[in-house]
């Protein structure tokens, strides 16, 4: 990710400068401060974000700066401030006492994205091989040049970053947030994770219970931040963390054996999933003499979007730590994921 420009503080205000100070610091920022109307302009165009001080709010106002984005008002009494706001182009107007709105619009500028696509791959039934979908996805979205992340949500799964090959990769792992409060800025987490051939992960290491800590809503909204494509392997029982990553997710979906027990299962998984996902498609998973797609869609009233072939050689393959890159039928539908989200060559 490409360095940002640094956050001004526009302020003459000793207590209103202390406090940015302060906020800027909180989330990894050296700020540049300017006094006065002068230096303001100087650096209004380049900055990630502007703190204005009511100081100099009536005369920056006044001056007609150039529109941009990424503005705060910071005042004593935000009712009384609003005619300089919208000359400014404020995005909001906050006082001292407001520090989470002003720390995530901090947050959002330094981190200088939107947010990152995300699915969330859920298995209809055990064994199905979700995960190896989701690691598949993973690889070829970093084949497009696009900056992917194995975000490992299933605390009883065999580990993303096993399947990966990727468990000798230096980082940190979900145990090492578990003393994590606060907020998480997006460059710092992609600094930390391990990269295995160009893909990042968040699973668990090999010691330890495997259990999601309470930063998970934090860190995710840091990930969505910090790459192009963040794959989420969610539990097909979906605890409060798989809800919400879930209702997050651009697409879900949802991985069925062609076989009646395999729709069985997928039944009550897709009642869950129905009540938090926004998008859902079913990849199917054939098997010899399976009843096929078709019968599959029919069953839970869902377009099947790929139909994937085991491939033998994947065991083999994960168990030599080469992953799942070798499997032409993983590879083909990843594709077809890739393209129905639209998430072209970077």
């Amino acid at each position: 990710m490409p360095d940002l420009a640094a956050p001004l503080i526009a302020t003459a205000d000793e207590l209103l400068l202390d406090d940015a100070l302060r906020w800027c610091a909180a989330v990894g920022a050296v700020p540049e401060v300017a006094p006065d109307l002068t230096a303001t302009r100087r650096s209004w165009r380049q900055a990630s974000l502007v703190i204005v001080g009511e100081d100099l709010a009536g005369e920056l106002a006044r001056a007609v700066l150039p529109r941009r984005e990424h503005v705060v008002l910071l005042v004593r009494e935000p009712s009384q401030w609003w005619p300089d706001a919208v000359a400014l182009g404020a995005a909001a107007v906050c006082g001292p006492h407001e520090e989470e709105r002003i720390l995530e619009a901090l947050s959002a500028a330094l981190d200088g994205r939107g947010e990152a696509c995300l699915v969330s791959m859920v298995g209809g039934s055990g064994g199905v091989g979700a995960s190896t979908l989701a690691v598949a996805l993973g690889i070829a979205a970093q084949r497009r040049g696009l900056r992917s992340l194995l975000f490992d949500a299933d605390p009883l799964g065999g580990g993303l970053e096993l399947l990966m090959g990727a468990e000798g990769a230096e980082g940190l792992r979900w145990h090492d947030f578990d003393a994590t409060r606060g907020r998480l800025s997006a460059g710092s987490l992609a600094d930390v994770l391990p990269v295995h051939r160009g893909v990042s992960t968040l699973s668990w290491g090999r010691s330890g219970t495997a259990v999601l800590p309470a930063a998970v809503p934090s860190v995710l909204t840091a990930a969505v931040r910090g790459f192009d494509l963040v794959v989420a392997d969610v539990p097909r029982h979906l605890d409060g963390f798989g809800v919400d990553i879930v209702g997050r997710s651009v697409l879900s979906v949802l991985v069925v054996a062609e076989d009646i027990c395999g729709v069985g299962a997928a039944r009550h998984v897709l009642d869950r999933l129905q009540q938090a996902a926004s998008s859902i498609v079913v990849v199917t998973v054939g098997r010899p003499g399976g009843i096929g797609p078709a019968a599959v869609s029919d069953a839970l009233g869902l377009p099947v979007l790929a139909r994937h072939r085991v491939d033998r050689r994947i065991r083999s393959a994960v168990d030599r730590g080469l992953g799942p890159r070798r499997s032409r039928s993983a590879r083909r539908t990843a594709t077809a994921l890739l393209d129905t989200l639209g998430l072209e060559a970077a």
